[in-house]
């Protein structure tokens, strides 16, 4: 759904209105009050905050624990601002309110109330200027509810003229990305401003597993387990990757080994990685089998002890419910062999 044709024009006449160099003295800097947000954060737990209509640190708790309740933050955001003209200034520091009008303006967005976002919008411009990154920030966002997203690229695309490591702006343009050759050049440019992203680098991999690039979905996993190298499912994935790209390289496949069996130190519950582990080995094996100028016998023992451990722990782990005797035939077809 998009907003009707009054309120897009209302955006529009916003976004031509805007400057497209800002002034070199911000009267906010864009991102510094998420971090103090998440500092001051609220303790207590939501439901006491609901109870004593604490309407400023119900939307402190919602930002600092990243809640997505857009019903939630219109009400209490109005009752803080004073209503629905969110005229409201007394009692709260001017960085308050803003971050306020900006939440209220994103919620706003998410239920399609393009009226609320457009007063956010004036509020937001009357305080910081026409010309401020935050204020176009959140015209661009509008655009895009509005459905003009070629003006919203405008906007995101002067807002990284002026500097090329905004990383909300690249997320966006990446969001808004209409193919896969285009979603890809937006979540390069973002990684290359920000490579230590693991999410970022994550939604790399989902898209090169969209596009069916193995070899670059293992690449993008390599950098997602230096962020988060304990994740049993990482590295399940990981040695999945490997194990395609691996057909008929032994050196690949024993990677794929390494990061099953990694995978199942970390979590013994893992099933998939249990499967997995019994299936990448016995793919060493075979290869092996295959070419004798390939024979590691250290190496062979090795698969077939990995084999062996988990097909082990795949019976116990099925021991007692109805799937046990159609995975216990699997396993023998693999245990067998060795």
């Amino acid at each position: 759904q998009h907003a009707s044709s009054q309120q897009h024009d209302t955006y529009l006449i916003l976004w031509r209105t805007t400057s497209n160099n800002a002034p070199p003295h911000e009267l906010l800097r864009l991102s510094s009050h998420t971090n103090r947000d998440k500092m001051m954060g609220p303790d207590q737990d939501l439901p006491d905050l609901v109870k004593r209509k604490d309407h400023l640190n119900i939307l402190r708790y919602a930002r600092a624990h990243q809640l997505r309740d857009p019903d939630l933050v219109i009400e209490h955001g109005k009752a803080l601002l004073g209503g629905p003209d969110l005229k409201r200034k007394g009692g709260l520091d001017e960085s308050a309110r803003l971050a306020a009008l900006e939440q209220i303006c994103l919620a706003a967005l998410d239920v399609q109330d393009h009226s609320l976002a457009e007063v956010c919008l004036a509020r937001l411009r009357g305080s910081v200027g026409k010309d401020a990154q935050r204020f176009r920030m959140l015209l661009a966002r509008c655009l895009e509810g509005a459905g003009d997203v070629d003006a919203a690229k405008t906007i995101y695309d002067s807002l990284l003229e002026e500097n090329p490591s905004n990383l909300m702006a690249l997320k966006r343009k990446y969001v808004m990305a209409p193919t896969p050759k285009e979603q890809t050049e937006a979540l390069n440019a973002y990684l290359q401003q920000n490579m230590g992203d693991t999410a970022g680098w994550y939604e790399m991999v989902e898209l090169r597993l969209r596009l069916g690039d193995y070899k670059g979905a293992a690449f993008g996993m390599e950098e997602v387990l230096l962020g988060c190298p304990m994740d049993s499912a990482m590295h399940c994935k990981m040695a999945e990757l490997y194990a395609t790209t691996g057909q008929g390289d032994l050196k690949t496949l024993a990677l794929a080994r390494k990061h099953m069996a990694q995978a199942l130190e970390l979590n013994g519950s893992n099933r998939r990685a249990m499967f997995g582990l019994i299936s990448v080995a016995n793919d060493y094996l075979d290869l092996v089998g295959s070419n004798k100028k390939m024979m590691d016998e250290h190496e062979m023992e090795i698969a077939k002890e990995l084999v062996k451990y988990g097909a082990d722990k795949l019976l116990k782990a099925y021991k007692g419910t109805k799937l046990f005797a159609a995975v216990q035939r699997v396993v023998k077809v693999y245990a067998d062999d060795i």
